[in-house]
């Protein structure tokens, strides 16, 4: 159990404990799970259709199986996190540990993963996501004991998710650099280039973790799955942030999903769609420090409520006037991408509520519940990627054709995750109100 001082147990007159420097070097050490996130699940699965040792059918499965195996790994891994005694430093030593094997299958996945039988393969995917969640759920939890103030945890995860921005242009643009000064690059090039990334992430994480101070964790009892389950259903605000979680990650899952459709048949820009997703990206950099600064002030629920209703705004508006040729349609991604910051909000949001969590568990389960707002972000991804193919095959969407339906495809890019937002929006009103009953300032 994490026994360090939480933020609602910290006099409101004491200083905040962020520097400057612990929040830069927090922010760093998101760098390697970052790296192999969104653009990793962009470039694996056709690099490894591509290699013709198992059929492209068995490439959707190794996926999707990979993807229930996150459902059952991350809440173990989170309470694992929380109940196994390692002392002053607890989160550190289970990312380092983490590091090595995440490094090790990277390489392997990148050079020879293509020519792997189904089993090997699966194997390898089912080791490498497993240290990748046990390095994420340490680094977001032991952020959550950094924290005194909700102003802290929305600095400390703002520039978080800053970070994560700037890591993920990276990640698109060196495949793109790669394929601009090796004319015909291999696919397994392009990767390669991508991977590199994630090397020189590493050792700038391994240094930014020596960096951040230790916080002590303290192992208890379990207190088994049942009252975990009971606990967790029992305490409605936490209850309402998971579905926010579902609802703004399923909102992003649709437009990444179907942004390359859109670009190619409604934009009529198939060759820019590349360029237009990274710009996307830099919009979400130029973003997050403002949407951070305003959490702060205004307080984050009031915020994202705005972002979504921001990104809303500019979907429904091109149903009446879409952007014109590239120059507009970067604007667009510019702006579009100010919306990708969800996480932000919702991963400070959790940090504020452990406290009230841990008060009415008599004990600390910051990992366990970082593993399920995690757990939700990945369903939500998954269910949205699920839900927008299912509507293009019933609204008849050819993707050798799409000018066909080029308006049903707009229709759907639209008002698909607007529609998500605003059930968001309400769930955000309704963890307001519960709050309300018990003031805790998120």
């Amino acid at each position: 159990m994490a026994t360090t001082a939480l933020p609602s147990t910290r006099e409101p007159s004491e200083p905040s404990a962020l520097r400057p420097r612990t929040v830069a070097a927090y922010a760093a050490t998101a760098g390697p799970t970052v790296i192999l996130g969104l653009p990793f699940s962009v470039y694996l699965p056709p690099y490894i259709a591509e290699g013709g040792a198992i059929s492209v059918a068995l490439v959707g499965l190794l996926f999707s199986l990979t993807t229930i195996w996150d459902g059952v790994v991350d809440p173990l891994i989170g309470t694992m996190v929380d109940r196994v005694r390692t002392g002053i430093g607890a989160h550190r030593r289970w990312m380092l540990l983490a590091i090595v094997p995440l490094s090790l299958l990277l390489l392997a996945l990148v050079t020879v993963g293509d020519l792997l039988p189904f089993a090997a393969l699966f194997g390898m995917m089912v080791l490498f996501y497993s240290s990748y969640s046990l390095y994420e759920v340490a680094q977001l939890s032991w952020g959550a004991t950094l924290v005194r103030s909700p102003a802290d945890s929305a600095l400390l995860y703002g520039m978080r998710d800053w970070f994560a921005k700037i890591a993920l242009i990276l990640a698109f643009a060196a495949p793109a650099a790669a394929q601009l000064l090796i004319p015909g690059i291999s696919l397994q090039g392009r990767i390669m280039a991508y991977a590199s990334i994630f090397l020189v992430m590493v050792p700038i994480a391994l240094f930014a973790i020596s960096r951040v101070p230790p916080r002590a964790v303290v192992a208890e009892p379990g207190i088994g799955w049942r009252h975990e389950i009971r606990a967790s259903l029992s305490f409605p605000p936490l209850m309402l942030l998971l579905g926010v979680q579902f609802l703004n990650s399923f909102a992003f899952g649709s437009l990444t999903s179907l942004f390359v459709f859109f670009a190619a048949s409604v934009l009529d820009l198939d060759a820019q769609s590349a360029v237009l997703l990274f710009a996307s990206f830099i919009g979400g950099a130029l973003a997050s420090p403002v949407w951070t600064f305003l959490a702060r002030r205004f307080g984050k629920p009031p915020m994202m409520i705005a972002m979504g209703l921001l990104i809303s705004g500019m979907l429904v508006a091109t149903l009446f006037q879409q952007p014109k040729g590239i120059g507009q349609a970067v604007g667009f991604s510019l702006m579009l991408g100010t919306g990708f910051v969800g996480l932000l909000f919702t991963y400070s949001m959790l940090a504020d509520l452990i406290p009230r969590d841990a008060a009415r568990c008599g004990r600390g389960r910051s990992a366990f519940l970082f593993a399920l707002l995690n757990l939700m972000q990945k369903f939500g991804v998954a269910a949205a990627i699920a839900v927008s193919y299912l509507m293009l095959d019933i609204v008849g969407f050819d993707p050798q054709n799409g000018e066909a339906a080029a308006r049903e495809l707009h229709l759907l890019f639209a008002l698909q995750p607007t529609a998500s937002w605003i059930i968001m929006a309400g769930l955000l009103l309704l963890m307001q109100r519960e709050l309300a009953r018990a003031p805790v300032r998120l």
